[in-house]
């Protein structure tokens, strides 16, 4: 095999950290789905074995690639790979058969709270080999392996998470079974009774809101309506007075009517009168001129 370079070297051998750490914990996650009854905790660790052995194969699919080895053990110097991959494998050995051991003497409840935080000490350790490679991975410009690792410590912290949120479930199991009820925090009861109390007070309150609202409600509906009957009444006032004033202006101005008629009648009645008269007084000279003609005339 040709030697290696620097930086290609020390890349196989952060690679190969992670590689064995992988191959531990397919020794690890076996045991404990053998040990475990809950079932959406035993479906979790199946489904992550399984993504144990694909890191693992994914990782050693890229050691082979720049050049390397995989080893399943720890690589030291002066230590052939086969012995550190045996060694590897018989520490995986090991810890599962001590964890059956354990889970023979405690309860049920307790082993699974056992295996939870070793699981999770185990992916913290991934998550950090993880993010060392990638660190040393984009110092060196080798992007392959940094997208590598990322993806892999991607669901490493998923994992981690996950049992993060079981563990309090599993403390409980462990406190139900072997803790007396009388030594335990009366926490469920002193929420129950606060709830009550909480759903009293918010029951009051919005009792009271309703009828502050109903008042108000009530309140408007009678301001509005008396403005209404207010605008209503002015309203109408104002219609009639306009009504009476249209009136008086009618009749003012059949009043002047019939007065200038009037008063044409009157004027042409005495003018009618005036001609007469003038007519009658003419009539009346013409007689004494022909009586005082006649006269003459006979004497």
């Amino acid at each position: 095999m040709a030697e290696l370079n620097a930086r290609d070297a020390k890349l196989v051998q952060f690679l190969n950290e992670a590689h064995a750490k992988e191959a531990e914990l397919e020794a690890d996650l076996t045991a404990h789905i053998s040990l475990t009854q809950k079932a959406p905790y035993k479906k979790r660790l199946q489904q992550h074995l399984k993504e144990t052995k694909d890191h693992k194969r994914r990782v050693a699919q890229r050691i082979k690639q720049l050049g390397g080895q995989a080893s399943e053990g720890v690589r030291a110097p002066g230590v052939p790979d086969v012995v550190g991959g045996l060694a590897g494998k018989g520490i995986a050995a090991v810890k599962g058969q001590v964890g059956i051991a354990r889970a023979a003497l405690t309860e049920q409840a307790e082993t699974h709270l056992r295996n939870a935080r070793e699981e999770l000490r185990e992916e913290y350790v991934e998550i950090g080999t993880y993010t060392a490679i990638e660190a040393l991975a984009n110092e060196v410009g080798d992007k392959d392996t940094a997208k590598l690792v990322r993806d892999i410590k991607r669901d490493e912290q998923k994992t981690a998470d996950y049992l993060e949120r079981l563990i309090p479930q599993l403390v409980k199991d462990v406190v139900k079974n072997e803790i007396p009820r009388d030594q335990r925090a009366q926490t469920g009861r002193r929420r129950s009774s606060s709830r009550k109390r909480s759903t009293s007070s918010s029951s009051r309150t919005r009792t009271t809101s309703a009828s502050s609202s109903g008042r108000s409600s009530s309140s408007r509906s009678r301001g509005s309506s008396s403005s209404r009957s207010s605008s209503s009444s002015r309203t109408a006032s104002a219609r009639k007075t306009a009504r009476k004033a249209a009136t008086g202006a009618r009749r003012a101005t059949k009043a002047a009517a019939t007065g200038a008629r009037s008063g044409a009648k009157a004027a042409s009645t005495s003018a009618k009168r005036s001609a007469a008269g003038s007519r009658g007084g003419s009539s009346n000279g013409r007689s004494g001129t022909t009586s005082r003609k006649a006269t003459t005339a006979r004497s």
